[in-house]
């Protein structure tokens, strides 16, 4: 189950890939053959586990903490995680990862886009298509993460960059690019070429981001927040199958991904979660209905994962790479550590069934008040800790915490291990999986280490959602409602399926972007993300034990938003390093000259 195999091939192509001269190979050399292929392939998905190394360069944290759903929080320390929820920066290097992370990924997906023919003569023809499909698919998820991450970016497709490689138009460039890499990736695989659930880039995950990268474009960039109208033909850059990307080519693949039945909504919304598992279920009374009936979590790569990161146990807390081969983001969300000053600690059994982590990515206050308590969602989702929980604490060192927890990142113990040793014994219910399979616990710590979950990057419903929003229909919607136990909709509104994708997404870092596409670039303060951001600004949290009210840690979320459109600073090294704006400038509202970017220390309420 924790699948130690695929760490071997992972951590040992990634260890040789990057050496500045691939332990002995270089593209001389390698690959020579379709095993060399294979390892490629590996070493590319592991670009991922990378980004899983520092959690807060991470696309999926990063932009729930930016978003109005979640704040910083953490402990009085983590000014980090605090300063990329104030749209803030408090070092050069705090994105440097995000920055190196995208460039690996890119160069690896155009070493194998670029390979040489012959390697490829050898593999049979559905086989290759799947892996050159899975090679533009990877490309295009690297290049729109770092895109919406950074804006304007150097850019190249070829088998090595230029030197210089100046920034392009992410509007007129890039983006053309990413869609067109999406829709050949789609173009080339095939449904249940792979196995679902394995890992693996599939038809379908190219359909579902091809979707994604569209609406963001067309939302952001072009200012088109209503995606059901009529929308111009892209023209494809040079080098592609195609000359044009219509939006029927991205409905037709959404539409073709659904009926192909390759995947499926789960069939409680609980049930996607870890703490329905067999070990939790039956003593937590959130889901003992589930348990009675014998349902239980449905699991990593379960049918309604379109597309996800996976990890396995062969993380080592080391400062290395191999610490991404673990779910960091479980550990960075779970319940504030510490004690309240009275001996009183969350984590054990009055805490049960949910663990002690950093505390940060808390649930902003203000989705709680707005999300209606007739919809199940809410507290399939959310955590009230004071609520629901035996006994929850305020320690003394948390802050930006009003008591609310993201359900779906916060690990999961076991009633029979909840209140062993967090160090020394199983403790997570991860942990009492690894010692029943006798898998040591190679971190040698199970509090940080044992965290395998699936970090979810796509949901069935969410193929469902866009096909809805881009038709501007409500059949496949009404099947995410109706999963939900909600009544269904009737005419379709743009503005009741904003509020839907909030709720069925809430937590899983899409809301920020989706904010973003829905404002258009350049709004300023008061387009509809700006606002939604500002709604922060006197939330009640919690600050080391006492009640207060969050403000901004400098001029405002709106004004911050406004400032840089969401983009995060390219790392100052960078520039630095070109020295020639020719080449590589900053972004707007960032800089040593942008005094409400810089965070000195944490915010104080």
């Amino acid at each position: 189950m924790l699948a130690a195999a695929a760490c071997l091939a992972f951590s040992a192509c990634d260890d040789a890939l990057d050496s500045v001269n691939y332990t002995g190979a270089n593209t001389g050399n390698f690959p020579h053959s379709p095993n060399d292929l294979n390892k490629q392939i590996a070493a590319l998905y592991g670009v991922m586990n990378q980004f899983c190394t520092s959690p807060l360069e991470n696309p999926y944290l990063v932009y729930n903490l930016m978003s109005d759903d979640c704040n910083g929080a953490g402990g009085t320390g983590d000014v980090e995680a605090h300063a990329v929820g104030h749209i803030m920066t408090n070092k050069d290097g705090l994105y440097d990862n995000a920055w190196h992370n995208t460039y690996v990924g890119i160069a690896r997906a155009n070493s194998i886009i670029y390979i040489d023919e012959s390697v490829l003569a050898s593999i049979e023809e559905g086989a290759r298509n799947q892996l050159m499909g899975e090679a533009y698919f990877m490309r295009g998820l690297f290049y729109l993460w770092g895109s919406q991450f950074f804006g304007d970016i150097p850019a190249y497709w070829a088998s090595a960059a230029p030197d210089p490689c100046p920034q392009v138009s992410a509007k007129d460039e890039i983006y053309p690019h990413i869609i067109a890499d999406f829709l050949t990736a789609y173009n080339l695989m095939k449904f249940g070429a792979t196995t679902q659930g394995d890992g693996h880039a599939t038809k379908g995950t190219a359909a579902g981001y091809l979707a994604r990268a569209y609406m963001f474009y067309e939302g952001f960039y072009n200012k088109v927040a209503d995606v059901s109208a009529s929308i111009p033909d892209i023209t494809a850059p040079e080098g592609y199958a195609f000359t044009t990307i219509s939006k029927n080519d991205v409905v037709k693949a959404l539409q073709e991904t659904i009926s192909s039945g390759t995947y499926s909504l789960v069939e409680d919304y609980r049930l996607l979660w870890t703490y329905s598992n067999e070990l939790t279920a039956p003593d937590y009374n959130f889901v003992q209905d589930l348990a009675a009936n014998n349902k239980y979590w449905a699991g990593n790569g379960n049918p309604e994962e379109v597309f996800q990161i996976q990890f396995s146990n062969c993380a080592s807390w080391n400062g290395t790479i191999s610490m991404g081969f673990i779910n960091q983001l479980s550990l960075y969300c779970s319940l504030r550590c510490d004690d309240d000053g009275a001996g009183n600690a969350n984590g054990n059994s009055h805490t049960f069934p949910y663990a002690v982590g950093w505390g940060q990515g808390t649930v902003n206050a203000t989705l709680w008040d707005e999300w209606p308590d007739t919809d199940p969602r809410k507290k399939a989702s959310i955590l009230d800790a004071q609520t629901e929980l035996e006994k929850f604490v305020f320690t003394t060192s948390c802050t930006e915490d009003a008591g609310f927890y993201n359900k779906k990142l916060v690990e999961i113990t076991t009633k029979a291990t909840a209140d062993n040793d967090q160090t020394a014994g199983p403790y997570t219910f991860w942990s009492v999986i690894r010692e029943a399979e006798g898998a040591t616990q190679n971190n040698g710590n199970c509090m940080q280490g044992d965290h395998y979950t699936d970090l979810v990057l796509m949901r069935f419903a969410d193929i469902l959602l866009m096909e809805s929003e881009l038709t501007g229909t409500t059949t496949n919607w009404n099947k995410v409602r109706e999963r939900a136990k909600l009544d269904p909709v009737g005419s379709y509104s743009l503005a009741q399926m904003k509020n839907e994708r909030r709720f069925e997404f809430a937590g899983e870092g899409l809301r920020f972007n989706d904010l973003r596409r829905w404002s258009g670039i350049d709004g300023g303060e008061s387009c509809e993300a700006a606002v939604a951001l500002q709604k922060q600004e006197g939330s009640r949290v919690n600050y080391t034990g006492r009640w207060t009210t969050m403000h901004h840690a400098s001029s405002g979320w709106a004004k911050r938003y406004a400032e840089t459109n969401g983009f995060l600073p390219i790392p100052p090294t960078q520039i630095a390093n070109i020295g020639d704006e020719a080449v590589l400038k900053q972004n707007p509202g960032w800089g040593p000259a942008q005094a409400d970017a810089n965070m000195t220390g944490t915010p104080v309420y």
